[in-house]
């Protein structure tokens, strides 16, 4: 049986680009002061690497990034944006981990168009 398990860590400013430049990444852009509506399901997901980045401390991203509010989830590609998703007016993440391993299973189909 193969599978895919992944772990979500934290990343910063400094370790940003060098997390992402490289293969599919999912960050959750999240606030310590909205913990309770962390993205529980970002380090389940499969086929990807997945981080967590919080926008208070590094504002640089969050401003790089438009990120308006939290939780934000982006899949990157190589670096660059592919699918966005946003929170809702409660301040909680409103994709499901389905709707999200979706797209990035769809990053992976496009390779091989």
């Amino acid at each position: 049986i193969f599978f895919t398990a992944n772990s979500q860590e934290f990343i910063d400013s400094k370790s940003f680009s060098s997390k992402t430049v490289k293969g599919i990444v999912v960050i959750e852009f999240w606030v310590d002061w909205n913990k309770g509506n962390e993205v529980e399901f970002i380090g389940g997901l499969k086929d990807c690497k997945a981080y967590r980045i919080c926008i208070s401390k590094n504002p640089d991203i969050k401003n790089e990034y438009n990120i308006t509010s939290v939780p934000t989830v982006v899949i990157l590609d190589n670096g660059l944006e592919k699918y966005r998703f946003n929170s809702d007016i409660m301040m909680r993440l409103a994709a499901t981990k389905k709707e999200v391993q979706s797209s990035i299973n769809n990053i992976i189909l496009e390779k091989f168009k």
